[in-house]
């Protein structure tokens, strides 16, 4: 049965399972790591909870032990379940636990004990076994775990990795590779100098490589290390190999090739290959690797590439090939080629079979495969189709019917489309624990632009990442290719001329074979330049004609254009062209293509102005003729000849660039739908006002907001102005409407007076039209509220609500009744609405539960916010669960959001150990396309966290800051008050709260912050013992009670655990009571542990102040409610409490 290593202990210590990757340490913090581990190291036997124990606790084991192992074993479990793992993979009976994992699991340990163990004879997969242990061992072992039984697993891999090592180099050798062999037995002497058979593999291998001088260097290091650190000569075997190395004659010429390799002119590269070769092999292990392949123009990125396939597919990989063109914006290009290529190969039955298992959303990408195979792709969804494309590709790539890993080979990457970019980034990510290698070539001089270089650092991956750089060729190198060629030419003066760039000296290689060579060429363009001259007419003709094309040229068009020759003619200008090695033919022969971009450059180059426009309109009308112009790609090349083509013609090319736009839009590639709508405009006549050029304008602007283009704003305003002119009223409620604000939506510094001005004057026209309570209208006044949220009255905002809905019921139009309920959630955040905003999530959600209907992104964050609040927070992690890493990855807004609903659910939940890493990654805030102020938005989310965690320290260093916003957010005073109050600055937190009296509190604004501004007003006036303002915000409360405090996701209790505060502090302890009792029911009943804790520790507070003494049972019960949460600010105020009192701590 194959193996697959489920808990991987090498490297950061994880579960990896079904496609879910859990860190320990995320869910229980170092001890759940240390004990997830151990469990792991040990699953063959029950381990004793007393023996568990000495490893959390090798000193000063706490009296309590039994309880906290019992809450560490509770996250190895959560854990294990968060990765899918079966019920009862964790046991615990008799005392004892012990880990289960299901048939066809293991550890990563064991896999590298079983590659190192003895292979029973088979040389190939000893080493193809070794390999893997290296491969595995090549990250540090249990990353995390400090007991001292954590060094012993340490010393046994380190052993292990040194057998492997042994295995790989003495293998390599025998079966050839001395290269390989050389290079690990080296690594192995850096582990253990002392290992004597390692310098003879050494030695073996430099001699098989013809490196005798450096074989004798290796022999003198072995007899100084030998003579130095143990005082003896070498053995009788190594003094029989010096003696035969110093016999052997010097080394002959670089042999050209293997008998098994493919392209007669592919020389060198073995490193390349073999780093390429070893990232597949991680791959194969699941593994995921992205491999980076760089150098100057004709470095032979793409012939190395081509070599890659061959050999890859000869060793069983999926290898899939696409690239991208210089010549015209093809939306996800590289994946369309790929993609496509291998439904083609697949044949129409295999691909079928595929297609059942991986889903259709892929046929999105490639309508012309969809069509040969009587499939209809899937219809073009309502929201977001980005990723869906993500999704589909990264599926289809990692899909459990392939028999081996999957090789995806992107040339020429530097000409990829943004769009492109971005699918490729989520794919690198995405494809991190899967058995996927993506290999992409780059030339230098893009290798560092920052759209590109972004894409090729990968920041998001943790490991598999590595840039190779190409460089010349050797003398020896260049000397092969010579004698593979059986010409005269002086390799010694090739090697001078080309640096030993590979294409430079094929191409002097070829022109010296044609008989154009008088004086060398000084590059490549000259060098092609001679070998045009020499062409006859016809064939000079069908070579500009193919540059025009563009790389890869169908054979039919070439001949379709080309119909002033007859079919002879024509097949012997293509002869010609390919003895030049100008162009390649495929072997079906469908597609030429030219020998590589220099080559294209340089003919296109010597092309007449002129003579490009009429080729340029000549292949575009050609294309058109022929049909089948439906994809993407067909569309973006016919705008793309069109445009180049003559001036006539340019009506047209506005045509297909914004028919190509259509087609972007339609499968996600928003980027490059900005690109194409943009020609559209500048090619576009007549220049001025029409309905065309506003339709136009607000294709754009939906184009730009998709792509987060700060652009989107100005070029809508625009086409809301030129529909005006036009007296167009219908693209003016049109443009209008595509200038939906996008972000945060709660960023409370901002009002956009022209954007609500738009929408006001499109309100009008349709009302004056009679079309006030049609679905347009909906829109438009959901819109409005969300745009009035932070300056109108909740009485305004409740009617442009209460007529959005309306309107949207009227007209019978489900998705407007949708986007007019989804807008009270946003904007109606206020006590006073709670039942109305409750009624519309239950509707929101009685609509959105058909299986058919897909949520948009931002919507299903607020619902999963509401859920938060509402205290449904398994609801609220199943909402999450959909908002998938292909639908907020390239939306950096989003993802920050959905950060936000995580952090709220796990402070919420209670797992307060959880929250400071996932507040450290809200804290790089993103910028927004619309919204520039960004001050205080991580605000509510640190006050939340550090009522029940840590201390306000943060809050009071930047308190200048906020104080110089107190008239700006009523929140802020309150805020910064409980924050003195918490660091112990008493006098500070008296002095702002004794500024507030009743007319300030009534003067509050009842907005979205009112509930938690008055609930931190009150809480921090109970703390500083201010009676008066306790008074005041207790009468504006009580009428709350049922409520929850909440700062966007982040939860702050319910209200009537703030009433019991100030209850208590008012000396009011028969209400105090009622209101604990009704606060710990609510806190219980939702989930929200961190603040049942909290409650616990105000019930121990009513005691002390009714009493005169908290009870040793209530501060007991608060201090292990605590204490399993994590709560370390409460803990901190019970014992305080407890302190004051006389009780132990």
């Amino acid at each position: 049965m194959d193996e697959t290593a489920a808990i991987r202990l090498l490297g950061e210590v994880r579960v990896v399972h079904r496609g879910h990757v859990v860190q320990p340490r995320a869910v229980g913090g170092a001890r759940c790591v240390e004990v997830l581990a151990y469990l792991a190291v040990n699953r063959h036997r029950d381990v004793p909870q007393d023996e568990i124990a000495d490893v959390l606790w090798p000193k000063n084991r706490p009296q309590s032990w039994y309880a906290a192992l019992r809450g560490v074993l509770s996250r190895v479990r959560d854990t294990m379940e968060l990765a899918s793992m079966p019920p009862g993979s964790v046991r615990s009976r008799g005392g004892s636990v012990r880990m289960a994992l299901p048939d066809g699991l293991v550890t990563d340990i064991e896999l590298v004990r079983r590659y190192c163990a003895p292979s029973g004879g088979d040389l190939a997969a000893a080493v193809a076994d070794a390999r893997r242990a290296l491969a595995l061992t090549a990250e540090p072992a249990l990353v995390g775990a400090t007991g001292s039984w954590a060094n012993d697993v340490r010393a046994e891999l380190d052993q292990l990795r040194r057998r492997a090592w042994e295995i790989d180099a003495g293998g390599s050798l025998t079966l050839g590779e001395p290269a390989r062999a050389v290079e690990s037995a080296e690594a192995l002497l850096a582990l253990d100098p002392l290992r004597e058979s390692a310098y003879r593999t050494v030695m073996s291998g430099y001699l098989a490589l013809g490196e005798r001088g450096r074989a004798l260097q290796v022999a003198a290091r072995c007899r100084h290390v030998l003579d130095t650190e143990l005082g003896v000569a070498p053995s009788a075997e190594t003094e029989a190999l010096y003696l035969e190395i110093l016999r052997a004659d010097e080394p002959g010429p670089v042999a050209p090739r293997q008998a098994t390799d493919v392209d007669p002119e592919f020389v060198g590269r073995s490193a390349e290959l073999r780093a390429i070769s070893e990232a597949i092999e991680r791959a194969d292990r699941g593994r995921g690797q992205f491999v980076v392949v760089t150098g100057e123009a004709g470095s032979g990125k793409t012939t190395l590439a081509r070599e890659v396939v061959a050999r890859a597919r000869a060793a069983g990989a999926h290898v899939l090939f696409g690239r991208c063109s210089d010549e015209a914006v093809v939306p996800f290009e590289p994946f369309v080629e790929a993609v496509g290529r291998e439904l083609d190969a697949l044949g129409a039955a295999q691909a079928r079979e595929w297609l059942q298992v991986n889903g259709t959303d892929i046929l999105r990408l490639v309508p012309g495969v969809a069509r040969r195979l009587g499939e209809a792709p899937p219809a073009r969804s309502d929201v977001d189709e980005r990723d869906v494309v993500m999704t589909a590709v990264l599926d289809w790539l990692t899909s459990p019917v392939r028999t081996g890993p999957a090789v995806l080979v992107i040339d020429d990457l530097h000409w990829s489309s943004a769009a492109t970019l971005a699918v490729l980034r989520y794919l690198i990510h995405a494809s991190e624990q899967s058995r996927l290698c993506v290999i992409a070539t780059v030339r230098d001089e893009y290798a560092d632009v920052g759209y590109l270089r972004a894409t090729l650092s990968a920041p998001t991956r943790s490991s598999g990442v590595q840039r190779l750089q190409l460089g010349g060729l050797s003398l020896a190198e260049v000397g092969a290719l010579v004698d593979a060629a059986d010409t005269t030419l002086d390799p010694a003066t090739l090697h001078e001329r080309t640096h030993g760039l590979p294409l430079f000296v094929v191409s002097l290689i070829n022109s010296s074979e044609s008989g154009s060579v008088e004086t060398f060429p000084a590059s490549v363009a000259e060098s092609v330049a001679q070998r045009e001259r020499l062409l006859p007419p016809t064939a000079l003709a069908l070579l500009q004609l193919c540059s025009v094309i563009g790389m890869t040229a169908p054979r039919a068009l070439l001949r379709s254009i080309a119909d002033d020759v007859d079919d002879i003619a024509f097949a012997d200008a293509l002869d010609v062209l390919v003895r030049n090695r100008l162009v390649t033919e495929t072997p079906s022969g469908v597609e030429i293509r030219l020998r590589h971009p220099l080559v294209q450059e340089a003919v296109y180059a010597r092309i007449s102005g002129r003579r490009r426009s009429q080729l340029h309109t000549r292949v575009a009308h050609v294309m058109e003729h022929l049909g089948s112009v439906a994809a993407a790609d067909d569309h973006s090349r016919l705008a793309y000849h069109f445009s180049r083509g003559l001036d006539s013609e340019r009506p047209r090319a506005a045509v297909f660039s914004q028919r190509a736009g259509d087609s972007a839009m339609s499968i996600g590639a928003y980027e490059d739908a900005v690109v194409f709508y943009t020609s559209a405009t500048e090619q576009m006549v007549p220049r001025g006002d029409s309905a065309a050029r506003c339709r136009l304008l607000i294709d754009l602007g939906r184009a730009q907001r998709k792509a987060r283009d700060p652009a989107f704003r100005p070029t809508l305003f625009e086409a809301v102005s030129m529909a005006k002119r036009l007296g167009d009223e219908e693209l003016q409620v049109t443009a209008t409407l595509a200038n939906d604000q996008p972000g945060t939506l709660y960023a409370h510094i901002h009002y956009d007076h022209e954007r609500t001005d738009t929408l006001y004057d499109a309100l009008r026209v349709l009302e004056s039209a009679g079309r006030g309570d049609g679905p347009a209208a909906a829109y438009l006044l959901a819109q409005l509220a969300i745009e009035l949220v932070w300056v109108a009255d909740t009485r305004v905002l409740r009617d442009l609500l209460d007529r959005s809905i309306g309107a949207a019921r009227h007209s019978g139009d489900q998705d407007a009744l949708v986007a007019a309920l989804f807008a009270v959630l946003v904007v109606l955040r206020v006590p006073s609405h709670a039942e109305f905003r409750r009624a519309c999530y239950v509707e929101l959600m009685g609509l959105l539960e058909s299986p058919t209907r897909r949520v948009d992104s931002l919507v299903a964050v607020w619902i999963a916010r509401n859920q938060i609040e509402y205290g449904h927070l398994a609801a609220a992690a199943q909402t999450r669960s959909t908002l998938t890493e292909a639908r907020v990855s390239r939306d950096p807004e989003l993802a920050w959001m959905v950060g936000n609903v995580d952090f709220g659910i796990e402070l919420a939940v209670g797992r307060l150990r959880a929250c400071d890493p996932k507040f450290d990654a809200l804290r790089d805030i993103p910028a927004s396309p619309a919204v520039t102020y960004s001050y205080g938005r991580l605000l509510g989310q640190l006050f939340a966290l550090r009522a029940l965690r840590g201390d306000m320290g943060e809050i009071v260093a930047v308190a200048q800051d906020i104080i110089g916003r107190f008239d700006v957010v009523a929140t802020y005073r309150a805020c910064l008050a409980t924050a003195y109050a918490d660091v112990g600055d008493l006098d500070a937190a008296v002095e702002l709260v004794g500024w507030y009296d009743r007319r300030r509190i009534d003067e509050i604004p009842v907005n979205n912050l009112w509930l938690s501004t008055i609930v931190t007003i009150g809480r921090v006036a109970a703390q500083v013992g201010n009676t008066e303002v306790c008074a005041i915000v207790y009468d504006l409360l009580v009428d709350h009670a049922d409520e929850n405090t909440i700062s966007w996701a982040a939860v702050f209790g319910v209200v009537h655990h703030h009433l019991a505060e100030l209850a208590i502090a008012l000396d009011r302890y028969d209400h105090a009571a009622v209101h604990l009792d009704e606060a710990l029911a609510e806190h219980q009943r939702r989930g929200f542990m961190g603040w049942f804790a909290e409650t616990a520790y105000l019930e121990a507070l009513l005691e002390a102040r009714r009493d005169g003494r908290p009870s040793v049972a209530a501060v007991a019960r608060a201090r292990h409610l605590a204490d399993d949460v994590g709560a370390t600010a409460v803990r901190r105020r019970i014992d305080a409490v407890a302190a004051a009192h006389g009780l132990a701590s």
